[in-house]
């Protein structure tokens, strides 16, 4: 069983671990550390085995020297790392992907044999749904597994410090306007008041300092906690959103751009093909996504002019909008990250025919199947 060692930033699991989680990395142990004791976390573990509650899930790029661990080859896959240690990180763990040969072999062996097969299935079926998502975005996650028939712990769908904080004063921004409304404060006062509210939003639904922001909504204290939890996917979604537009022009330029290095000309035909296809689907996700923020503002907006009840009915009915745009907005970001690794700032942009064909149909293979961007009632087959 591979171990997965401190030997660089890259797989050093105490860094990752500092982190928290990600729309690429699923920190179980850190979410262990933080709420293993509570009675949530006992009642509505995400997973039956209990050390895979600690366990570092990530959305993977199978390196070369990988391949021949596959049945067949991927040029992405999902990790899990079940640390040998819940605390002591830097220790490392055992290693094993999804769709490797030896995988059910491996995943036997690092939970134990004492495990029955009933949780072990189960666990197995959750691991594959864990897969089968473009990211960990928490807000597409939890109503892809609610859809499942899983609901875990709420704490397993913290957003993570740093997303935290690089949103942080984006969501000051969005939320100003409901100081006056809410608080009755202006000027110094409502800026000073939207930053500490912009936290407490983030971070702590059950916050007192929220309570005239429930009140306004005129929601229970449960329905506020579902409805600050669908208001942040959204305003997480339309951040991920304002991030897109800055990149994608640099995206598309050097993607078009890169040379293909083939001799066939219909290998270079049907790259350039898909190329073009790719960042059509990549313009129509944003546009598609942009109407589902505007009815989302149109919804902020109302409230702000002293009417919360188109607001209060968007939020509760918000999830279900989470799995589409989660799967959409996570499979572009996936897209970008992917070209970003492949091609650091100042690298040659030049791939030879047969890699460029695997890539090019693997990120139009996972556009053409978005929700997001198919028209109501289609059942377009993936190429």
């Amino acid at each position: 069983m591979a171990k997965a060692k401190p030997s660089n930033g890259h797989r050093d699991l105490s860094l990752i671990r500092a982190s928290g989680s990600t729309a690429r990395v699923l920190n179980l142990a850190l979410v262990f550390e933080r709420f293993g004791d509570s009675a949530d976390f006992a009642a509505k573990p995400l997973f039956r085995i209990p050390k895979l509650n600690r366990t570092l899930i990530l959305k993977h790029v199978v390196r070369d020297h990988e391949r021949a661990l596959f049945f067949r080859a991927e040029p992405h896959t999902t990790k899990l790392v079940i640390p040998y240690s819940p605390t002591e990180l830097e220790l490392g763990g055992a290693s094993l992907m999804v769709g490797e040969r030896k995988f059910d072999q491996l995943m036997r062996k690092a939970v134990g044999a004492s495990v029955g097969e009933e949780d072990y299935a189960s666990d197995l079926e959750l691991i594959e749904l864990l897969h089968e998502m473009p990211s960990f975005d928490p807000f597409m996650m939890r109503e892809h597994l609610k859809r499942a028939g899983r609901e875990p712990a709420k704490c397993f769908f913290e957003m993570s410090d740093a997303d935290i904080s690089s949103m942080q004063e984006f969501v000051r921004r969005e939320i100003e306007p409901l100081v006056g409304l809410a608080f009755g404060a202006a000027g110094r006062r409502a800026e000073t008041l939207s930053m500490r509210l912009a936290e407490k939003l983030m971070t702590d639904e059950n916050a007192q300092l929220l309570a005239p922001l429930r009140d306004t909504l005129r929601l229970s204290v449960g329905e506020f906690g579902e409805g600050v939890f669908a208001w942040k996917g959204f305003l997480y979604y339309k951040w991920m959103l304002t991030d897109f537009a800055e990149r994608q022009q640099a995206f598309g330029a050097s993607f078009l751009s890169c040379v293909i290095a083939s001799d066939d000309r219909r290998v270079r035909q049907e790259v350039d093909a898909l190329r073009q296809s790719i960042m059509h689907r990549i313009d129509m996700v944003t546009f598609t996504a942009s109407d589902a923020m505007a009815a989302y503002a149109r919804a902020f907006s109302a409230l702000t002019r002293g009417d919360p009840a188109a607001f209060r009915s968007f939020l509760l009915a918000a999830p279900a909008q989470f799995l589409a745009l989660g799967e959409a907005i996570g499979a572009v970001k996936h897209i970008y990250s992917f070209w970003g690794f492949r091609f650091p700032e100042k690298a040659t942009r030049r791939l030879d025919g047969e890699e460029a064909q695997e890539m090019v149909q693997d990120f139009d293979r996972m556009l053409s199947g978005l929700q997001l961007i198919r028209p109501p009632g289609a059942n377009e087959m993936l190429l």
